[in-house]
């Protein structure tokens, strides 16, 4: 069985959790990728950013549809998307802007789960990261299918 520590990325490209939104933006573009880790001084993933989070913070934020009842306000649609979007928006750091829910990889998972995982939850790559958090690498759909085509 081929483990993710045999095909990850060992120097993945990374940006510091004060690095400015600008700057990851120019770095997200050198790199060629869909998306980059964002890592603490220690080196532990903190989010991942990816192009869509660059564009949405450059969007203009769509204030809520408020209906209002008997003098209250009730927001339609989701209160949720409004505050995400403010939250992007806003961001200065890359600490700010990085999605923190990410969808990580360990490095003794077997090829197959982590492929699973990159098709199951639709995203572009993984850190893989150790037991602590600490980043060791990255793996994306190209490694997978480079490691396929190489079986």
């Amino acid at each position: 069985m081929t483990t993710a520590q045999e095909i990850m990325t060992r120097a993945a490209t990374t940006v510091q959790a004060e690095d400015s939104v600008k700057n990851v933006g120019k770095i997200l573009l050198q790199s060629g990728h869909h998306s980059i880790p964002v890592v603490n001084a220690d080196g532990h993933l903190v989010g991942m950013i990816g192009e869509r989070d660059l564009i949405d913070a450059n969007r203009e934020v769509h204030l809520p549809t408020m209906l209002t009842i008997l003098d209250g306000l009730i927001p339609l649609g989701g209160m949720h998307e409004y505050e995400e979007e403010l939250r992007k928006a806003t961001a200065v750091t890359a600490a700010q802007l990085a999605t923190t829910k990410v969808v990580t990889a360990g490095p003794d998972e077997s090829v197959d789960d982590v492929a699973e995982k990159l098709l199951r939850k639709e995203v572009h790559a993984l850190p893989v990261v150790d037991s602590a958090g600490k980043l060791l690498g990255i793996i994306t759909r190209s490694d997978i299918l480079q490691h396929l085509l190489q079986s």
